[in-house]
């Protein structure tokens, strides 16, 4: 009996993953920054209160033999150490973005790239250990594959979180990290595709919670589950997209068929959006940056945010979807995800740190009063240019008055500095960010001599992937 072919979009898919092909240098420098920003928000992570207690869970067995955790002393078997490493980037909700027709995170799949890679290592028994630079290569990969199926596949309006992009990408990653075949490949991202997706009830009011800063870890931990599932024997479904009835395209895009709208190269890695200098949700970068530039002006003319009698925002429609909050906030998850929270705290402090989402500035009965003082609306012409694939734009337009002023004064920011058209200023940002984001761990007084072996060729991309996780642990 002959065996069934895959659907042609699972072949694409599998088929760019094992590409032998090579990147530019400016791609691979792009990707040696990834790098650098998720380790370094993992490393953050490592000292939050929320973060640490699932962490330290119980249910999670140490081996002397496993993979090093980065931020911790543990050594953890591979599906563990991929939600541990997974959930820790993607913690404090400052890992990079990407922003289309389904939002998403592309490092989240760097719980599984890393995992597998030292999985591989620890087990494989042959002397050719995969060293930093496969790492990146599949970094990229994985950035395309889920970047690419953002563009035209959306499960946010169905009601489904987009981490299941995170799944299929980190499926497709690990098997390629752990040496399997194509065919076993195909199997894990077929089961991927069947698997149970999460709802986004966590992403959103009245139930906001730490869930969606595990989420993205629990999907690259069951990725990577499912490509050691295939490395077994494990069957594969080749019809999972396109059975009629109970494959994907029905039974979870109600009949739409789950696509591919451009080919897939770099196109995801070199346009990627990082979050700098703020932690806000990367619809509010923007207007965080504005919120701080007018603080500068009201204190220079002489006022004081006490004296803020309003403040109008007009942002675009995604942002009104997700962030758009009145009432109590009960968690830093809930705050991270309120678009008045984040200005109202850039207007009062002249900045939005990680501490920021806590107590005691959240406590702040001035703070909440002045949150209490901002409203939004969608401005049309914002959400156009958001979904405009040539500027791809962040808008954000923010009108303030204090009292005794004639008139209100306004700041207007379309890309925030994370965004490819202001890429200039996004470097040098970014080591000031990773140094931030170690200044609080034990590695602090190492940071400068880190950060240089993250973004060097010559430092990094022969270093062995065990290697690497152990200089970020504490081991």
């Amino acid at each position: 009996m002959a065996q069934a072919e895959f659907d042609k979009i699972m072949v694409e898919l599998v088929d760019y993953a094992y590409e032998q092909s090579t990147f530019d240098d400016e791609t691979l420098r792009l990707a040696r920054f990834c790098l650098l920003d998720s380790v370094g928000c993992a490393i953050a992570a490592s000292s939050d209160d929320d973060c640490l207690k699932l962490m330290r869970s119980a249910q999670f067995s140490k081996s002397s033999e496993g993979v090093p955790v980065m931020g911790t002393a543990l050594k953890l078997g591979p599906i563990e150490a991929a939600f541990q490493i997974g959930s820790m980037i993607r913690w404090l909700e400052y890992n990079d973005t990407w922003l289309a027709q389904e939002w998403g995170h592309p490092s989240d799949n760097l719980g599984a790239i890393l995992a597998a890679a030292a999985w591989h290592s620890l087990t494989d028994g042959s002397q050719q250990e995969p060293d930093m630079a496969a790492v990146l290569n599949t970094l990229i990969r994985a950035y395309e594959i889920h970047g690419v199926l953002c563009l035209s596949n959306c499960f946010n309006a169905l009601g489904i979180d987009h981490v299941v992009l995170v799944k299929l990408a980190s499926a497709i990653a690990s098997a390629q990290l752990l040496g399997l075949s194509k065919a076993q490949a195909l199997s894990a991202l077929s089961n991927a595709i069947i698997d149970g997706h999460s709802l986004r009830t966590y992403r959103h009011a009245p139930n906001a919670g730490t869930r969606k800063s595990w989420a993205a870890g629990d999907a690259t931990a069951r990725g990577l589950q499912l490509a050691l599932f295939a490395q077994t024997g494990e069957m594969g479904y080749p019809s999972a997209l396109t059975a009629s009835r109970w494959g994907f395209d029905d039974a979870v895009l109600r009949g739409k068929p789950f696509n591919l709208s451009r080919g897939l190269s770099d196109f995801v890695i070199k346009n990627i959006l990082f979050k700098v200098p703020n932690p806000a949700e990367y619809h509010a970068q923007t207007a965080v940056e504005a919120a701080i530039n007018l603080r500068e002006r009201i204190v220079a003319a002489g006022f004081s945010p006490e004296s803020i009698e309003y403040v109008r925002v007009e942002t675009t429609r995604p942002a009104m979807q997700i962030i758009d909050k009145s009432g109590p906030l009960k968690n830093a998850a809930d705050r991270d995800h309120c678009l008045q929270y984040m200005i109202a705290v850039g207007l009062q402090t002249g900045n939005l740190t990680v501490q920021d989402f806590h107590e005691p500035l959240a406590a702040d009965p001035q703070l909440d009063a002045l949150r209490m003082k901002i409203t939004c609306t969608e401005r049309p012409a914002f959400t156009e240019s958001y979904y405009d694939p040539e500027k791809r734009a962040i808008p954000n337009a923010l009108y303030l008055k204090c009292r005794g002023m004639t008139e209100e004064i306004a700041e207007t920011i379309h890309y925030p500095r994370g965004h490819v058209r202001r890429r200039g200023e996004c470097f040098d940002a970014l080591l000031a960010k990773f140094h931030l984001n170690l200044s609080d761990s034990p590695l602090r007084n190492r940071a400068s001599v880190l950060a240089d072996t993250l973004i060097s060729e010559s430092k990094l991309d022969a270093m062995p992937v065990t290697d690497f996780l152990k200089m970020f642990s504490w081991l």
